[in-house]
């Protein structure tokens, strides 16, 4: 027996192995499919792929045995990588390197060998795709070719392979960064938007000179406005990385649209546009929707409608319910043309009652080419070019939609205005369901009967905790480290626990397991800058009761008060 040669390029080709970070992995149809053809085409009982490293072949797959691996040295593979066109053995008992091969003289008693070597990308043979049988026997020019071609497929499929791994690496590169960038900028906003809202419900009262109260609002107004920024960068992301969730609940359809017309109108009067809202006779009273998102995608829309209306002119908010069209009218329907933006009625499924909102402008309008790119996020286009804002806003606006199992649709004449139209499932009401927290601006309980700890390690942060409670009359305690945390709450039972999630000692999960596992564990509410760590059912998988991220908005902040503390 004559064990094949270590390869000249020995040191690359074993890297070139090692990259694909494949040996000892488990099997995969792909690689079976491809191993299974071969021993067709080449009418061989067993075939394998073959990856050889420093001392064995191991067979990523294989048919006909079932033997998972080979030492190197007795390796008809080790011969097969020094060559780069198939290497075949047509009677291996009249080879001298193979005669008294152990292979050849016990199982699986090899006597015919073809393998076509494994070329990397780099051009290192890594293994081989080799069809074997236990009689003598000479491949057909067709089937060496076909061989060599399954042999690529292999390569492709090692290589896609590759590209996923890189890409997975990639995506939780972007979501570690982007965690980490939301953690970083929120935490100074957090002081930042904390400390002005308070002294902006003050400044009235302060004697301080006028031009000091303008400063102190456009501080606050900048901060809403740095937030706001960072949070279309945030959602369109969430969004893609299927870290958003939908949260549905009942609605009053009226007050719900009024209050985003009523919040609009504000903005609208500034450009001295008209806004108007019309709600359809057929829009049912109550609607169970993620009223959140809708208000998202409606604030979005007028704001863009708004901004692209020269003054004096108008935008109008139609929304309605229609019935689903029947057969014979969907039938009907079909005969008229289309107009663009729209789907032709009587197709696909049967159609379900949806939720139609229109929002109609007099604006500036939209070229055909435009609209074609209107929802890119890495693209302002027409009159979005240069205005203020990330473009972010209609990528995260169609997001939304399709996260809410809708559509988005635009028409749109250059200088007549624009129509966007959002279509939304109209979802059955649960018949038994749990009444939605009240909004509220005050506590609902006696702050000095209640004892609060809140987990925060940074100082600044502290000031604005303590700042914003101070402003409830609500008394707190803090602790700066995990550690810290824990011994105060086996000091004492506390009713309501804010746990900040990034502490310099424990993480905020390994506190709250820890305090939960003292017994009687209060409320622990987690309390972070990092908003796109985790959705709202990880979060509760994790032990928590609920979450606040920063900065803080002081609504929420009253709303998980009232929660856990009535």
């Amino acid at each position: 027996m004559i064990s094949a040669p270590i390869t000249k390029d020995e040191r690359e080709r074993l890297q070139a192995l090692y990259d694909y970070d494949v040996l000892d992995t488990e099997a995969e149809q792909v690689f079976d499919d491809l191993t299974q053809l071969a021993s067709e085409i080449c009418e061989t009982p067993i075939a394998l792929i073959s990856l050889v490293d420093p001392d064995r072949q191991w067979f990523k797959s294989k048919v006909g045995i079932d033997a998972a691996e080979t030492s190197r040295d007795i390796a008809f593979c080790a011969h097969a990588i020094h060559q780069r066109q198939v290497f075949e053995v047509p009677d291996a008992t009249q080879d001298e390197r193979f005669h008294d091969n152990p292979l050849v003289t016990q199982a699986p008693d090899i006597r015919f060998y073809a393998g076509t070597p494994l070329i990397s990308q780099s051009g290192h043979a890594i293994g081989t795709l080799c069809a074997i049988d236990r009689v003598p026997k000479k491949l057909t020019p067709y089937q060496k070719s076909a061989l060599e071609i399954l042999g690529r497929s292999v390569i492709a499929q090692l290589e896609l392979r590759l590209k996923v791994k890189q890409l997975r690496q990639a995506d939780q590169q972007k979501t570690d960064f982007l965690a980490n960038v939301s953690h970083e900028l929120r935490t100074p906003l957090n002081a930042i938007i904390g400390f002005s809202h308070i002294l902006d419900q003050k400044v009235d009262d302060l004697p301080i000179p006028d031009k000091y109260k303008r400063y102190i609002r456009n501080i606050k107004v900048s901060g809403d406005r740095l937030l706001k920024l960072i949070n279309s960068v945030l959602d369109l992301t969430k969004i893609e990385e299927g870290k958003m969730e939908i949260e549905n609940r009942t609605i009053n359809t009226q007050a719900f649209f009024e209050s985003i017309h009523d919040m609009m109108t504000v903005k609208s009067q500034e450009k001295a546009v008209k806004l108007s809202l019309s709600l359809a006779a057929d829009v049912p009273e109550k609607l169970y929707i993620d009223d959140h998102k809708l208000s998202q995608i409606l604030i979005n829309l007028i704001n863009n409608s708004i901004k692209f209306t020269d003054a004096g002119k108008q935008v109008n908010v139609e929304v309605s319910c229609p019935k689903p069209p029947t057969s014979e009218s969907s039938a009907g329907a079909q005969q008229s043309p289309e107009k663009p933006g729209t789907e032709k009625p009587g197709t696909g499924e049967p159609s379900k009652e949806e939720l139609c909102i229109k929002v109609i402008d007099q604006g500036v309008g939209i070229s055909e080419q435009d609209q074609r790119k209107l929802f890119d996020k890495y693209l302002q286009v027409g009159p979005n070019k240069g205005k203020e804002g990330t473009g972010l806003g209609l990528s995260i606006t169609q997001g939304l939609v399709h996260l809410m199992g809708g559509k988005i649709d635009v028409n749109s004449v250059p200088g007549q205005g624009s129509v966007f139209q959002v279509s939304l499932p109209n979802n059955p009401i649960p018949e038994h369901q749990p009444e939605p927290n009240k909004s509220t601006t005050c506590l609902e309980f006696s702050p000095e009967s209640k004892c609060i700890l809140v987990v925060e390690d940074t100082l600044l942060n502290q000031e604005v905790v303590k700042a914003i409670f101070e402003t409830l009359n609500c008394p707190l305690e803090i602790a700066s480290t995990g550690n810290e945390a824990i011994a105060m709450a086996k000091a004492k039972r506390y009713d309501l626990i804010l746990m900040d999630l990034h502490l310099p000692d424990l993480s905020g999960e390994a506190v709250t397991q820890h305090i939960q596992s003292l017994g009687n564990p209060p409320p622990i509410v987690a309390f972070s800058a990092n908003v796109f760590s985790d959705t709202a059912k990880e979060i509760n998988q994790k032990g928590f009761s609920g979450y606040i991220s920063k900065p803080i908005e002081v609504s929420q902040l009253i709303e998980t008060l009232n929660k856990h503390l009535s």
